[in-house]
């Protein structure tokens, strides 16, 4: 081997362990509430397979089929031979072993669909780009973080970002591949049933065509055929993989044979159209027409409830307010995004962001195709950051989905400024110091990515005006409990989004709750989260349609207590412990005052 093919080889090596370890390590740690939930989803699913009742196999109006696909499989796998609904009975379901264990296949697949975007980046922008995207898109704080999650949010982010690289790859290769606009289509398919929202992408579709179309000349027809091609294999691939579908009958008759034999034939007719010059004769576009119409028609009398539920995130504030720029909301307004987007990205990105959209200006007549590709990604970047900031639903976590096609433009932006230093040694130093100042600030936190907060900002400004995560810091705390004498006979009282501790703490946990009589439960510990914390007050708006009134969120302590511990994760504190004072001890206070 020459010492090129070995420094390729420690490269490749590098971005794989960059990819896998900070993912797949410590995965039994930060319980988050809506893992239960997606952890309950995912046996409901596989039970629903086992028994061959499909239609229970929609257990959300997400849908997170894939994400149920993935944690049904991993429940499947290490339950044996028997059923899976008698395992899950024996067994201590809600356990961080199972977590871990569940949280396995997601992991995994969100790694190894970063190594694919890595080699279409390869094929889009050369070694160079490619090098610096992937190693980028393997740290950036936020999508690292959401991956050692069981839920959808990741490989919404993931696939979507596939379907537009293998978009790119069609419109700017010269043979033009219809299989990249097959498997763009799988990708979108599997991204829509993963979330719903990925299906907005439809609405970004037009204005990347029309680019084309302009910038390289194609026909309408073409693109028009292209995107029929594009949109029959996602129909198929939704079709295939969510079982519920199979069972969907219009009236007594079944929906899935006729959905599936036409998308099929749309999918096949396209693919030999695009094989030669393209036009359309009358009928075509008659039972082109046709055929749109019925298969929206059916697509709306198959998910009616997930149409529904999108309409009411649109019009309906999230149900529990949250705390934002020194203020309690339920609706958090259209600077929501763009904020969290500031307060979660990487040290550089936003910078290397906008010398990306500078180098790609200045050099517009030299390098036409990374130019087109920049400002694609800055639009379809800011087609999600404004359209979501106008949803009245805002759940900060919603970022991610643009968070890859941010990563890539400021690698972008990044060899943009390499390309000025003469020498390939400064070149090499200065992308090593990037990387370096990109990811210390990231790796560091391990494993409590979710706790990174951009390097400028301190942990004070971030709790007092960004909501925090719920779960993180709660294994810490029970860590400090078990610790204590006789630890599995104590007594502890959680608030809302503490009751995760209950998962890490080896005594027994009671739920704060106005009705119970606290002088009557001999109590030794007090938790509190920072998130219950943050919403103590009146909010600046009413509450929503569904929504929880404020009242019944604020904390009332009846307890003689004081301040223990308090665990501090990247300078904000996170979980309050407060060791409850008995009433003999407060009396022989009282009495030595």
């Amino acid at each position: 081997m020459t010492k090129r093919h070995i420094y390729i080889s420690a490269f490749l090596v590098f971005i794989v362990l960059l990819t896998f370890l900070p993912r797949m390590l410590s995965l039994n740690l930060h319980w988050s509430s809506d893992e239960s939930r997606w952890m309950a989803r995912s046996c409901r699913f596989i039970i629903a397979l086992e028994q061959g009742k499909f239609e229970n196999t929609f257990t959300a109006h997400h849908p997170g089929v894939t994400t149920t696909w993935l944690g049904g499989g991993a429940i499947w796998s290490v339950s044996g031979k028997r059923s899976v609904s008698e395992w899950v009975r024996s067994i201590d379901f809600f356990s961080t072993e199972m977590l871990a264990i569940m949280r396995i296949p997601i992991t995994f697949l969100a790694g190894v669909l970063i190594l694919l975007i890595g080699g279409l980046l390869y094929r889009l922008f050369g070694a160079s780009i490619a090098a610096v995207g992937t190693v980028f898109l393997a740290i950036e704080p936020f999508l690292l973080a959401q991956t050692r999650r069981i839920h959808t949010d990741v490989l919404t982010s993931e696939f979507l970002f596939l379907t537009l690289l293998l978009w790119f790859c069609y419109l700017e290769d010269v043979t033009q591949k219809r299989r990249d606009l097959v498997f763009s289509g799988a990708c979108f398919g599997l991204a829509c049933l993963t979330k719903s929202h990925a299906g907005v992408f439809l609405l970004f579709l037009p204005f990347l065509l029309l680019w084309y179309v302009k910038q390289r000349g194609f026909s309408s027809a073409k693109m028009l055929m292209s995107g029929l091609l594009f949109c029959s294999t996602a129909l198929l691939t939704v079709l295939c993989v969510w079982p519920y579908l199979w069972t969907n009958k219009l009236g007594s008759i079944s929906t899935f044979p006729f959905l599936f034999c036409g998308c099929s034939c749309l999918l096949i007719w396209s693919f030999r159209k695009l094989s030669k010059p393209v036009s359309f004769s009358r009928l075509e576009i008659f039972i082109l027409g046709i055929g749109l119409f019925l298969s929206v028609g059916l697509a709306y009398y198959a998910a009616p409830y997930t149409l529904e539920r999108l309409y009411d995130a649109l019009l309906n504030a999230h149900e529990l307010p949250k705390l934002f720029l020194g203020k309690i909301r339920y609706n958090t307004g259209p600077l929501y995004y763009p904020i969290m987007a500031l307060v979660w990205s990487a040290p550089l990105t936003i910078p290397l962001t906008i010398f990306s959209l500078y180098g790609a200006w200045r050099q517009r007549y030299q390098n036409e195709k990374v130019y087109r590709l920049t400002i694609v990604l800055i639009v379809f970047s800011l087609f999600y950051l404004i359209g979501l900031s106008f949803v009245a639903k805002k759940i900060a976590r919603y970022i991610i989905i643009y968070l890859p096609a941010m990563s890539l433009l400021s690698a972008i932006g990044t060899i943009y400024i390499a390309q000025h230093f003469s020498k390939n040694r400064f070149r090499y130093l200065f992308l090593i110091a990037i990387i370096f100042l990109q990811a210390i600030p990231v790796l560091r936190l391990h494993p409590y990515y979710i706790t990174y907060h951009f390097p400028l900002l301190s942990g004070k400004w971030t709790s007092e005006n960004a909501p925090n995560s719920g779960g993180v810091g709660l294994d810490v705390a029970g860590d400090y409990l078990n610790s204590k004498p006789n630890a599995e006979n104590l007594n502890v009282r959680v608030s809302r989004f503490s009751e995760g501790l209950r998962n890490y703490f080896i005594g027994k946990t009671w739920k704060r709750t106005r009705k119970t009589q606290w002088r009557n439960i001999d109590l030794d510990y007090d938790v509190e989260y920072s998130r219950i914390r943050q919403i103590q007050g009146e909010p600046i708006d009413s509450h929503p349609k569904h929504g929880t009134p404020a009242a019944k969120l604020q904390l009332q302590n009846t307890l003689p207590r004081e301040l223990e511990h308090v665990v501090k994760l990247n300078g904000v504190d996170y979980v309050w412990i407060y060791r409850v004072i008995k009433i003999n001890e407060s009396k022989t206070n009282n009495q030595m005052k």
